[in-house]
């Protein structure tokens, strides 16, 4: 398996072309560095969010929507926090319950809890 390093190095080498014009040199380092950011912050979680749901025994043809509340609540741990972070992640907890199903609800608060410290009642 590579290392973070090595995919953002390939990612950086394949994005550095002859056929990029300098003026898109900013927008160019703005990609390596927002692939950078995910690479160091939120693919981790990611691996985090799966090994949990591999070892509470979900089937992996079942993550997606696992995957798309840890999308979500990444952005909300980025961009609030305290009791506002609370209220929006116990939104997204009832969504999702919808979503996946009565049996869901306790172990989308433990991926709140677990992974981003966000404590959700």
């Amino acid at each position: 398996m590579k290392t973070a390093q090595q995919r953002i190095d390939a990612y950086a080498a394949r994005m550095v072309s002859s056929l990029i014009d300098p003026v898109l040199t900013a927008v160019n380092q703005k990609a390596v560095d927002n692939f950078t950011t995910y690479e160091m912050d939120f693919y981790p979680n990611q691996v985090k969010l799966r090994t949990y749901l591999n070892n509470i025994g979900v089937v992996p043809i079942h993550f997606g929507p696992y995957e798309a509340y840890h999308g979500e609540i990444y952005k909300l741990s980025k961009t609030t926090s305290g009791a506002t972070a609370i209220a929006q992640a116990t939104i997204l907890v009832a969504k999702y319950t919808a979503l996946i199903g009565p049996a869901a609800e306790a172990r989308l608060k433990n991926i709140a809890n677990d992974i981003y410290s966000i404590v959700v009642p």
